[in-house]
C-alpha cells in the first residue's frame, strides 16, 4: 500500500474520531461500531476522503476523480457538486486499498471507493463538495478547493 493511501486512511480515521467521539486513549482506527454506544445518527455521521483531486489541484472539467466513503449503516450514495451547483452521483462500489484493513467491520469496506468525473465549469477557482449520504439518513460534506483549467 502506498504512503499516500495510508495517509488518506489515517486522515479520515482522525476525522472519524473527531466526529465519533474517540477517547484520547483510543487509536483512530478504534472508532468502529463495536467501540460506540448505540446513539443517534447525527452522533455517527458518514466519513471518507477525496483522494483525487488534491487540495488546490488544477484539473480539467471531465477529468476522473476518486475517493472512499464509509458509514456504520452503509453508504446510500455519494453526490458531487461544484460551488454548491447541481449534484451528480458518484459511482460506488470500487475497491480502495487499505480501507478494508482499517475498517473491517464496516459494511462494504472492501468496496468503499467511489469515482466521478469533474463537473463542467468555467476556468478558475471552485469549491468541490462531495456529499456522503448514509443509509440511516446521516450526511457529511467533504470540501476541496480546486482550479478548473
Amino acid at each position: 500500500m502506498s504512503s499516500r493511501w495510508k495517509a488518506s486512511i489515517l486522515a479520515a480515521a482522525v476525522a472519524a474520531c473527531a466526529f465519533n467521539g474517540c477517547r484520547k486513549s483510543e487509536s483512530p482506527a478504534a472508532a468502529t461500531p463495536e467501540a460506540r454506544t448505540a446513539g443517534a445518527t447525527e452522533q455517527h455521521p458518514p466519513f471518507g476522503f477525496i483522494d483525487t483531486p488534491r487540495e488546490g489541484d488544477t484539473v480539467a472539467s471531465g477529468s476522473p476523480a476518486t475517493g472512499w466513503a464509509l458509514d456504520d449503516s452503509g453508504v446510500a450514495r455519494v453526490e458531487v457538486s461544484l460551488d454548491n451547483g447541481p449534484a451528480v452521483r458518484a459511482e460506488l462500489g470500487q475497491s480502495f486499498p487499505g480501507v478494508q484493513e482499517a475498517y473491517p467491520t464496516y459494511p462494504n469496506s472492501d468496496k468503499a471507493g467511489f469515482r466521478f468525473v469533474m463537473p463542467s465549469a468555467a476556468a478558475g477557482p471552485h469549491l468541490l463538495v462531495v456529499t456522503i449520504r448514509a443509509r440511516d439518513g446521516g450526511k457529511t460534506d467533504i470540501k476541496r478547493h480546486v482550479q478548473i483549467r
